[in-house]
């Protein structure tokens, strides 16, 4: 939901929404994700062959995502994260399964509004990843060492005779303190109205590694690690129930990637603008 037309978008993540709300004005999304994967991709080269893995592993993630307008172009922005993370293992016919659960690591910032157009928004973002999951559970919750993350967000509308296209985009780099490793990030969201209450829209998820550096820990989880490449697109539908209330349901692939796994995830969100 973006501020200057609502009724027409969708509520995209937090780092990817360029329009403003006004003072006081804002939007929360709950999300739960269903992740399942029995493959991995490659450790040597970035590609979208994937392969038998040893383990297999789950994820039942709750996210709270959000944004709250403070006045004079700027907003309180926000990614919060718990999950149960399963891990099976099977070697020589013998599985072993290992759970663990709590809080993810968060992400919390500011973003400033710079062009905000009807038709083209864009803004800068500075949010700060706190390292909240753990890395002593197996499978373990989070990185372990706090990160900046500077973003460029923009977004597009475009009328095209009785239906509406738009798209939010955002890029930047998560850089991390205590080393040299930095993961540049990008997201695209489009879609368009579909039928009177139905939209349709897809997304696009690109991280890319650089400076691996040991002193952070690898993991196959994505949600646990910086040491992955990883291409995932989506595509789902958002329904409007009321001026406010918008539930969307979504589903993700992992489509290329590098020494992690490749699976698949279904998503469900109820999205609420105050």
């Amino acid at each position: 939901m973006l501020i200057a037309f609502a009724p027409f978008l969708i509520v995209v993540p937090a780092s990817a929404d360029p329009w403003i709300p006004a003072a006081g004005a804002g939007k929360v999304k709950l999300i739960l994700r269903l992740y399942r994967s029995d493959r991995v991709f490659s450790s040597s080269h970035f590609g979208s062959e994937t392969y038998p893995s040893t383990s297999k592993t789950s994820e039942t993630q709750l996210k709270v995502t959000g944004e709250h307008g403070l006045g004079d172009g700027w907003a309180l922005q926000y990614d919060l994260r718990a999950a149960q993370d399963s891990k099976t293992k099977t070697k020589k016919n013998k599985s072993t399964t290992y759970t663990s659960s709590g809080l993810q690591d968060q992400e919390i910032g500011l973003v400033r509004g710079l062009r905000q157009g009807e038709t083209f928004a864009d803004a800068f973002a500075l949010n700060i990843i706190l390292p909240t999951g753990s890395v002593s559970s197996n499978p373990q919750l989070g990185v372990g060492h706090t990160a900046i993350e500077p973003d460029y967000q923009f977004g597009i509308k475009h009328q095209f005779g009785q239906r509406i296209a738009y798209g939010s985009f955002s890029i930047g780099p998560r850089m991390f303190f205590n080393s040299s490793v930095t993961q540049w990030r990008a997201t695209a969201d489009v879609g368009t109205r579909l039928f009177r209450n139905v939209d349709i829209f897809g997304s696009l998820f690109c991280a890319r590694t650089f400076g691996v550096n040991s002193a952070l820990p690898a993991s196959e989880n994505p949600n646990a690690s910086e040491f992955y490449n990883l291409l995932r697109g989506g595509l789902g539908l958002r329904f409007t129930l009321t001026k406010n209330i918008r539930p969307i349901i979504e589903y993700e692939s992992d489509l290329a990637g590098q020494g992690i796994h490749a699976g698949n995830r279904w998503v469900f969100g109820l999205s609420w603008r105050y």
